[in-house]
């Protein structure tokens, strides 16, 4: 039997990891030490798998199918960034559709595309706030449109009292000084 190079095996499972590493990485430890706000309903978890992540991993060597499926199934590793949002993916409280049609695999991943606004995996900090104001600032200036159809206008209205929701409860918990330091 020949043995593969953990580069080679690592390679093939390189790009699930990816979305993973990018948040847990030591960039983002460092900008919760510096202060960077998260809120939202996973703004806790987000915080300690950010934290632990890099920790429990670091220098890894995945040299099998096994060993990649399992640190795949790891929870610290399931952080997927999103449009505006970051999510802490914990299966159980998902209102997304799964991508991965098998229910009993673990490298099951939230379909980010089909994002519930009410779902409690959801993170957002100071970065992913950004695209939010953007599009808050969008649909301001489509709702001041007086020619738009009645329709469209109550859609984007509704839209927009949502978004000014997460605006003001990320606000409220920034200035309230409710985040907590890694």
């Amino acid at each position: 039997m020949r043995m593969r190079s953990p580069a080679v095996c690592s390679g093939r499972w390189i790009r699930w990891l990816t979305p993973c590493r990018r948040r847990s990485s030591p960039r983002g430890c460092a900008r919760l030490r510096d202060g960077e706000h998260v809120s939202g309903p996973a703004a806790g978890p987000y915080r300690s798998r950010v934290v632990g992540g890099p920790a429990k991993f670091a220098g890894r060597v995945i040299r099998s199918g096994r060993q990649a499926k399992a640190v795949l199934a790891n929870p610290v590793l399931q952080i997927y960034p999103g449009k505006g949002m970051t999510c802490v993916f914990e299966r159980s409280k998902a209102l997304c559709q799964m991508r991965d049609a098998d229910e009993h695999d673990d490298r099951r991943t939230p379909d980010l595309d089909d994002c519930r606004p009410s779902c409690r995996n959801i993170a957002r900090t100071d970065q992913d706030m950004t695209l939010v104001y953007q599009q808050a600032a969008e649909l301001r200036t489509r709702i001041a449109d007086q020619l738009s159809p009645t329709i469209r206008h109550e859609r984007e209205r509704r839209q927009l009292e949502r978004m000014e929701q997460i605006i003001s409860e990320h606000e409220t918990l920034q200035e309230q000084g409710e985040h907590e330091s890694p």
